[in-house]
Formats: C-alpha cells, structure tokens, sequence
C-alpha cells in the first residue's frame, strides 16, 4: 500500500497597504510640500546629488538682440564665460575667438555682447543705430566698447568713422573704442584662449594651490614640464598651470599655443581677473 503524500501549504503573506501621505506640517519651512532635497523635523538630512555639487546653469547671454538660427553663409553660437558663467553669443568665427580670448585677459573683469545699439548722426545728418560685438569691462572701472570685422572689410564699411562719430557724440557709453580684426584675433591666441578656457571650466584649486607652492620659488622663466615634474599629478598639473597663467600670476613667454615644452614665468606684477 502506498502511503498517502501530505500536502504542504504554502500561505502567502498579505499584502501591505501602502502607509497614507503624511499630514502637511504647518511649521515647515516649504509649507508641508515634501520634494526632493526637503525633509521634515527629525528625519536624516540627505546628501545633495553629484550634479548639484560640480555644476550650475549659466545665467544667459545679456545680449541686447540673439543672433538668428539659421543664416546663409555665416557662423553663430554661444560659449559660457569661465568667469562669470555667463553665456557670450557671437554671429561669426573672428567673435567667437575673441570672445574666448576676452575672459582671459588679467585686465578684463566683465564681457558684454551684442551691446547696443547706440544712436549716432552721420556728417550728412542721417540717424543711424550701430551694435557693438562686445564691450569689455575692465578692473580699473573703464570700458572698451569693441567693433569685429575681417580686415579686408573695414575700410569699405567705413567702420572706424562710425566709430570716431560715437565716440564724439556717446562719449559715456564707454571709454574707448575700437576694431578688431583677424590681425589681432590671431590663430595662436585664439587657440590658447580655447585652452584656457577649458582648464578654467574644469578648475581645481587643490591642484592650482600645489603648482603655485612650486612657482613660489622660481626664478625666471622654466618649462612647464619642469614644474610638473615637482607635481603628484602630470595632467591636472598642466590644467592647473593654464589657470594660473589665465589668471595672471603666471605669464607665458613662449611663441606660439601654448604645450608642455613652453616656457613660464611668475609675472612681475602679479595681476589677475579673478
């Protein structure tokens, strides 16, 4: 005879109920709204995310007008000014380099684009409106106000006697007034701009507080490969270098973009844009 199997029963467990929201506190400093990075009295205080910590939006462009999407033949877009975290919007490739050159000067404090427009009168009496590309502020409380055109195009467009006519007759919208073109907004500066601009966006003080201890006690002009190799860190030692001349402690005195083979020295008076 075969014996008789035994059933085993398995219960399942009853399915909690989900607990009721919490009653709104009227102490609370949100008004009882709970959402992320809020907490109600007596709960553990939680961490800020990663993204919270290493990155801010940029405040937008103060632009007085946004250069078009689309357009035929021309080159526009924006970049983030490492100092201010401001957005600058440029309408060709001449604007864009000097707007990473711009932040990077040890004299300039501030960048405006697209700036204007100013009203001036022509010697024919006619009312015209001009837009500066860009107006630099700089940190003895004066202002350039700056025209960008290709070098071939100046004379024909009569731009510096536009300038001259604002300058004499809106004296106060800045302090001087100038073109420029791509003799000044060379290739070698604009690319030492972009670099620049990237060791500042991604700056690190601990690692620019160690590369400056090793400058503290130079004496003319090294490689930049010397002082790193008194740093912990080859790479971000070199980023930490980029900021320091961006900041104007260090000067680059080498010709041409900036590499590990240049040579730097500790600027004799020691300015920065900071």
């Amino acid at each position: 005879m075969n014996p008789k199997k035994s059933k085993i029963h398995h219960p399942i467990p009853p399915t909690p109920k989900p607990a009721p929201p919490a009653p709104a506190r009227a102490n609370d400093a949100d008004g009882g709204v709970s959402g992320p990075g809020r907490r109600s009295p007596g709960s553990k205080p939680t961490s800020p995310s990663r993204t919270e910590l290493v990155w801010s939006a940029p405040s937008a462009s103060v632009a007085s007008r946004r250069p078009a999407k689309r357009s035929t033949g021309s080159f526009r877009g924006s970049i983030v000014n490492p100092r201010t975290n401001r957005e600058i919007v440029f309408e060709s490739t001449l604007e864009r380099d000097l707007a990473y050159i711009l932040p990077n000067l040890s004299t300039v404090v501030g960048v405006r684009d697209q700036v204007g427009p100013v009203e001036y009168v022509d010697e024919d009496g006619v009312v015209h409106n001009h837009t500066f590309d860009f107006v630099a502020d700089h940190e003895d409380g004066t202002s350039t106000a700056i025209a960008v055109k290709p070098a071939h195009r100046v004379g024909p467009s009569g731009l510096e006697k536009t300038l001259e006519l604002i300058s004499d007759q809106q004296s106060g919208f800045a302090d001087r007034f100038v073109v420029r073109t791509g003799d000044h907004i060379t290739r070698d500066r604009a690319a030492n701009a972009r670099l620049l601009h990237r060791a500042l966006r991604g700056r690190n003080e601990a690692d620019i507080a160690e590369i400056l201890a090793v400058t503290n006690s130079m004496r003319g002009a090294a490689a930049i490969t010397a002082i790193l190799a008194n740093s912990r860190n080859f790479g971000r030692g070199f980023m930490a270098v980029l900021c320091l001349i961006a900041d104007g402690v260090l000067e680059h005195v080498s010709k041409g973009p900036i590499s590990i083979s240049s040579l730097v020295r500790v600027r004799r008076r020691a300015a920065t844009n900071r």
